[in-house]
């Protein structure tokens, strides 16, 4: 009798059956892909797409265009990769469109035009005013991945050229766009080599220039575009004087700067900064006998980015050559968005006749400190003034110290600064050592030129013993005179004990308590002849504890017990036993 599946099966494979017949076109479909919509003929009517097998063995077969006479070519694409396939279209002149048919997949409308093998980047580099620079030369930087930028051309006949240079660059694949440069602009003027990044657009507008190739316009020639990229540019000079009162300074350096054209968020990009935060410097020069000075070859700009500083005075310039006492005052970093108002332009004409006047525009500003002031001995710590720049996106003691002084009064150009008082950093004095032998400590190539250190049995030591928290206050200074009050604290203390297999390596160790938060000061002390110490002097908050901070006699830093500790203002926290490992 013969054997019969049961109806119910035969219907199951039945559905299964037309389910893989559905199922297998769809999959050849889909096994061979391309999506090139414009291909560039060569003189010869070859042209190219480019194609994706998605299978796991090679797509194979036949590749034509829809209704020419041209023959079939045979092409072969490895199985899960790409390539491009070539075709031959001989009327591909009289056709501007075409259909691309290739075994295994859909037909592909394309738009066929002549091949461009190279584009242009070209421009003039034209003097509007000041002194005509020497030796300028433009060069063509290919962006890479991974910062791997590479120089690939350089002009160097840009002055016996009337001011014009011009690079060829290779388009991309099917008259694609070429890769991706940057134009580096360098000039001598006043003997100093200057340079600088082009910024602009496709159509030739100059939007000044910048001295980090990060904010230099990138540049991609396109057949949009007709395959050229016009980059023209313009540069002029800033010229004045600079006195105090009525009488001019000469032999004075001044600095002209120039902000970003954008403000990055990355704190490495801020760092690199020739004032980091705040500004790049586009040139430098010294004023004569009369106080004259000009800097020429400077990118003209619409947008207010040029900042003056002569090194005499201390104090920054900007429009209406009003001063400010910093470089981050004169941009305004302070406001979120950064404003430029106090910054000058740099028309085509250039600037000229501005006079700085470096005696004026300061505020004499003295200082009070209430609450807790520690202890005569420990003065020159707890009552110590360090006045600080603001600066937006830098942390209070990164800042950089603009007056430090056991002085009460400081004289400051307009702008926010950090006032502190008993928060030194830095600190050193000689201390008696308990051995009369310190060779243990000088020994080897890292420490052994610091011999002359050791006399009558002293170490020089970065320690200075402190007693407050120290306080400090962002205060905005301006007018012609001005009070800052401060109020102090006692600060907290840790206390301990070191211990070691050994007598000597616990004494005279140095403890040191630091904060990563960027507004506590690290304070130190130093282990006594049992090994017991006790730092002083902490603001409330959490410490790092490191013992040996400063390799005293070339021990190491590793041991045992608590690392870390929470610290409260005016109180006392023991950390036990600390012990060395050796």
């Amino acid at each position: 009798m013969p054997f019969r599946l049961p109806s119910l099966a035969v219907a199951c494979l039945a559905l299964v059956g037309s389910l893989f017949a559905v199922a297998a076109p769809a999959e050849a479909a889909a096994a061979l892909t391309t999506r090139t919509s414009v291909v560039a003929m060569s003189t010869d009517d070859y042209g190219s797409v480019y194609a994706r097998c998605a299978k796991r063995t090679a797509c194979k077969g036949k590749v034509w265009v829809q209704g020419s006479a041209s023959q079939p070519r045979s092409f072969t694409v490895k199985g899960r990769s790409a390539r491009w396939v070539t075709f031959r279209h001989s009327a591909w002149k009289s056709q501007p469109t075409a259909v691309v048919r290739m075994s295994g997949a859909s037909p592909q409308r394309v738009q066929v035009e002549a091949a461009v093998r190279y584009g242009t980047i070209s421009g003039t580099i034209a003097r509007t005013g000041g002194p005509a620079a020497t030796g300028v030369k433009v060069e063509l930087w290919r962006l890479g991945s991974r910062n791997r930028n590479v120089l690939v051309s350089t002009s160097t006949d840009v002055e016996r050229n009337a001011g014009r240079f011009a690079f060829r660059v290779r388009m991309g694949a099917n008259n694609g766009p070429s890769a991706k440069y940057k134009l580096h602009v360098i000039g001598t003027s006043g003997g100093e080599r200057r340079s600088w990044w082009w910024r602009g657009n496709a159509t030739g507008g100059f939007a000044g220039g910048t001295r980090d190739l990060a904010t230099g316009s990138t540049i991609r020639v396109t057949r949009a575009g007709k395959y050229r990229w016009v980059a023209n540019a313009r540069y002029s000079a800033i010229s004045g004087q600079v006195r105090n009162g009525s009488k001019a300074v000469g032999g004075t350096e001044v600095t002209i700067v120039g902000r970003p054209p954008y403000w990055s968020s990355s704190s490495r990009v801020l760092r690199d900064l020739d004032f980091m935060a705040c500004a790049n410097v586009y040139g430098r020069t010294t004023t004569n006998s009369a106080g004259r000075y000009q800097v020429g070859f400077l990118p003209t700009s619409s947008a207010r980015i040029y900042g003056i500083k002569p090194t005499s005075g201390g104090l920054w310039f900007g429009a209406g050559d009003r001063a400010w006492g910093s470089c981050h005052g004169l941009i305004n970093n302070r406001a979120e968005s950064r404003s430029s108002a106090r910054m000058l332009q740099l028309p085509n004409g250039g600037l000229d006749g501005r006079v700085q006047n470096i005696g004026r525009g300061r505020t004499a500003v003295s200082v009070s400190v209430g609450g807790y002031q520690g202890p005569s001995s420990s003065a020159k710590v707890d009552r110590y003034l360090t006045v600080r720049e603001y600066a937006k996106g830098r942390k209070i003691l990164s800042s950089d110290v603009v007056r430090a002084t056991s002085a009460r009064k400081v004289s400051l150009g307009e702008g926010y600064y950090w006032f502190e008082i008993g928060r030194r950093t830095g600190c050193q004095a000689w201390y008696k050592s308990r051995y009369k032998n310190n060779d243990g400590y000088f020994n080897g190539l890292d420490r052994g030129f610091e011999k002359w250190k050791a006399k009558n049995h002293r170490m020089y030591r970065q320690h200075c013993r402190a007693w407050t928290t120290g306080t400090y206050k962002l205060v905005y200074v301006s007018g012609s005179s001005q009070r800052v009050r401060l109020v102090n604290y006692k600060g907290g203390s840790v206390s301990g004990r070191v211990t070691a297999a050994k007598v000597k390596p616990r004494t005279e160790l140095m403890i040191r308590l630091t904060s990563t938060d960027g507004k506590k000061i690290y304070r130190t002390a130093m282990t006594d002849g049992g090994g017991r110490f006790k730092v002083t002097g902490l603001a409330s908050g959490r410490y790092r504890i490191v013992v040996n901070a400063d390799s005293w006699r070339g021990i190491s830093r590793a041991f045992s017990g608590k690392k870390t500790v929470k610290v409260s203002r005016g109180k006392n926290t023991s950390v036990g036993t600390l012990r060395f490992r050796q």
